[in-house]
């Protein structure tokens, strides 16, 4: 019993890394319909973010947390600005845009791997040790309370929404599409990087963890349901409660469990590719 408590713990807790990352997804896709596959890189910076103030600055936890968060809502704004604004006002099709961010994908691993070089950093905990996979999961519930709230409450969300199902219509109806498109990036930046900031005691900061958290947040948001702000959440629970599983169960070494998210990928995208959740109509 008590195997399986600890089982659920760690696998809720990398469940809502898995679920911040797919949250970076979402508040994207919906409103521009732009894949965005830097959000794992994203994720890396904002753990690298979390090394340079928290352990080589020894800033304090909530302020660190803060500056990293503010810092990550600009990368966002610029990565708009530079690889999808230009392209969106020229009238290019959405693939130009996906293409142009995984080109970022490569500026930002390869940024930091100049100036940090390839070893791991660690990152301090926010809290003992034995209590930091309740508060991954205690910041991830409010963030995504959060972020409910926005849609279903706020006039914004409202113009999220209304871009999401007609961007044509909502432009007509008086609804400023470059806005609601640098918000979308620049919360996308923030739910990631706060991914990567709260992984990154456990995995420690290295500029190769962008691309593991990258396939394992898209795969929860795929499960879970694009149109769905909690279909993100339920993704990332399934894909870790699955990983957890293989490794602890399964006759098989504990690395093929990294392959547990691409093969829940494709049956999914083979079976049921809307996800759990449907979007409300």
């Amino acid at each position: 019993m008590r195997d399986l408590l600890e089982l659920s713990v760690s696998a809720a807790a990398s469940g809502c890394i898995y679920a911040l990352v797919a949250l970076a997804y979402l508040l994207m896709i919906r409103p521009t319909g732009v894949i965005n596959f830097a959000v794992g890189e994203w994720a890396m910076v904002g753990a690298f973010g979390g090394f340079l103030l928290l352990s080589k600055y020894e800033w304090p936890y909530a302020l660190g947390m803060a500056a990293v968060l503010g810092f990550m809502l600009l990368v966002g704004w610029i990565t708009e600005r530079i690889a999808v604004r230009p392209l969106v006002e020229r009238g290019a099709p959405l693939l130009a845009a996906i293409l142009a961010l995984l080109g970022m994908l490569v500026v930002f691993r390869e940024g930091i791997s100049l100036g940090f070089g390839p070893d791991p950093h660690q990152v301090p905990e926010p809290v003992s040790f034995e209590y930091l996979k309740l508060f991954v999961i205690g910041a991830t519930l409010v963030v995504f309370a959060a972020v409910w709230l926005f849609f279903e409450r706020t006039l914004w969300g409202k113009a999220f929404e209304a871009v999401a199902l007609n961007r044509r219509a909502a432009a007509l109806m008086g609804i400023d599409l470059r806005r609601v498109t640098v918000a979308s990036f620049a919360g996308g930046a923030a739910a990631a990087g706060l991914a990567g900031l709260l992984v990154a005691p456990n995995t420690s900061a290295h500029y190769l963890m962008g691309v593991p958290l990258a396939i394992q947040g898209f795969t929860a948001l795929v499960i879970g349901g694009v149109g769905r702000v909690e279909g993100a959440l339920l993704g990332g629970l399934l894909v870790a409660f699955a990983e957890q599983l293989t490794v602890r169960y399964a006759p098989l070494p504990s690395g093929y469990a990294q392959g547990v998210p691409l093969l829940l990928l494709m049956l999914f995208l083979l079976v049921r590719p809307t996800g759990l959740l449907r979007a409300r109509a």
